[in-house]
């Protein structure tokens, strides 16, 4: 079996080979992530760990600031855009991110007092910071262009350095200080920044020129009207945790990252499943095969929201693990976390008929209208409820983005093959009000441990009696995506 898998392997085309290996590398990466903090917990304090989860949430904002997420969509556009001169584009790219970041700490400098007061981090961090993100960017731009060469064993094994050395340098740090907090935060800068140097040098090495005008303002001209979808983004996913850091401490901020982090390991499901899912998707959308398109999203939403329903089910087990006895009262943001989740794999369902055909500027609305939402609720939620309440409302975000999309999309839809119908509304609307009324019922079983068990018994034994149309489904999709 072994020589065959071997000798199938061995005949893959080499775009099929650097797929599987991206998709294992990114896996791997969260599961390390996953596996190392039940250490970290144990090992820090709540206040402690909060720093560690405020500065990773300030340094997203930072990284958009100075990055203006040039490593994003537009670094593939000039991948192909300038596909004679890569490496003197990739050698821009990292000019102007790398002066971003001198002139961030620059203004840094100047009114070190009054930002210090803001994002509640101690000066040598903040230098360490923006040190950090002058080098950083150099690593994403050497991955992307190797990835996008097809080139993976190399980009596979840094990847994978890198994260098992900041794990090891993290645990070696927090283990030795008394400053756990602001040790593993230095160890994190410090491995990234020696890494990022190394390839910031190798970048430049390969081009004869740090900078070129046409490739600056083509990036400048595609990215900038994209900036406030990012930033929209980031509120959604990142901003909880530095409103509660403001309006509740950091200690209670380290308590929601962890039990955030544990709901999000369902993302890796939902991305690997939305990513195998969108070339079948768009085979038939080709062929304006919306009624087949409808069955089986439908079916896919059900495995989908069976295994969110599952891992609620599961969630003070799984925070157990996670993290130590001091977090288990943060066992309540999971659930609408993971019910999240769900209304965003629906919503990016429906926006790949978006992309499909080229209608993706509702997407940059939408992001922006839900990011302000996000945080109009949060503040009345966190003041008046809680941090548990910042987790409901990035629930309620999703579900009106899945709601806009799903609009958006059928009059797309509508405009561009002149049906009326899309999806079956009726069944979505059902199974929505079923899986949401059962997750969030699910919470008041968590002290009725007999209960739970068994009602997952029941789950575990519907899905193994229906196992013949998840197979059906996954062998139909791997088929015609290949045809």
């Amino acid at each position: 079996m072994i020589t065959k898998i071997r000798t199938n392997y061995s005949g893959l085309p080499i775009a099929v080979k650097a797929t599987i290996w991206f998709m294992f590398c990114n896996i791997l990466q969260k599961s390390i992530i996953v596996i190392t903090m039940p250490i970290f917990t144990r090992l820090m304090s709540t206040k402690e760990y909060g720093q560690f989860s405020v500065y990773n949430s300030w340094m997203q904002i930072f990284t958009i600031i100075t990055t203006l997420r040039l490593n994003y969509a537009v670094f593939n556009k000039g991948m192909s855009r300038y596909k004679d001169n890569r490496e003197d584009y990739v050698s821009t790219m990292q000019t102007m991110t790398f002066v971003n970041a001198t002139v961030l700490l620059l203004l840094y400098l100047l009114f070190y007092r009054q930002i210090n007061n803001i994002v509640e981090l101690p000066t040598v961090i903040m230098v360490f910071i923006c040190i950090e993100l002058m080098f950083m960017p150099a690593i994403d731009f050497w991955a992307i262009k190797n990835r996008y060469e097809y080139v993976y064993k190399r980009v596979v094994i840094c990847t994978l350095l890198l994260s098992m050395i900041n794990t090891l340098v993290g645990l070696i740090a927090v283990l030795i200080s008394s400053e756990k907090g602001y040790a593993r935060i230095i160890s994190v800068i410090l491995v990234n920044i020696c890494f990022g140097m190394i390839l910031f040098f190798y970048n430049r090495s390969k081009s004869k020129i740090w900078f070129k005008k046409e490739y600056a303002v083509f990036a400048l001209g595609f990215n900038i009207p994209l900036l406030l979808h990012y930033f929209s983004q980031f509120v959604l996913d990142k901003f909880d945790s530095i409103m509660i850091q403001k309006m509740q401490g950091v200690s209670t901020a380290g308590i929601y990252s962890v039990a955030y982090g544990a709901g999000f390991i369902m993302k890796i499901v939902t991305q690997s499943i939305n990513n195998a899912f969108i070339p079948w998707q768009y085979n038939k959308l080709e062929k304006n095969k919306i009624k087949e398109v409808d069955n089986v999203v439908f079916l896919v939403y059900i495995f989908v929201a069976s295994c969110i329903l599952l891992f609620i089910l599961f969630a003070p087990e799984a925070l157990s693990l996670l993290a130590s006895e001091k977090y288990q009262e943060a066992v309540y943001v999971i659930p609408p976390v993971a019910l999240g989740l769900f209304f965003a794999f629906m919503y990016s369902t429906f926006a790949n008929v978006e992309f499909f055909y080229d209608k993706n500027k509702f997407t940059m609305y939408i992001s922006l209208a839900g990011a302000g939402l996000n945080i109009i609720l949060n503040y009345i939620g966190i003041k008046t409820f809680g941090y548990i309440a910042a987790a409901y409302t990035t629930l309620i975000c999703y579900i009106i983005f899945a709601l806009g999309h799903y609009i958006y999309m059928s009059i797309t839809i509508k405009k561009a093959l002149k049906i009326n119908k899309v999806f079956n509304t009726i069944r979505l609307l059902i199974i929505s009000g079923v899986f949401l009324f059962i997750g969030l019922l699910s919470i008041y079983l968590y002290k009725y441990t007999l209960i739970r068990y068994a009602i997952i018994i029941i789950f575990l034994t519907i899905i193994y009696l229906k196992k013949e149309i998840l197979k059906n489904i996954v062998h139909k999709v791997r088929i015609e995506k290949d045809i």
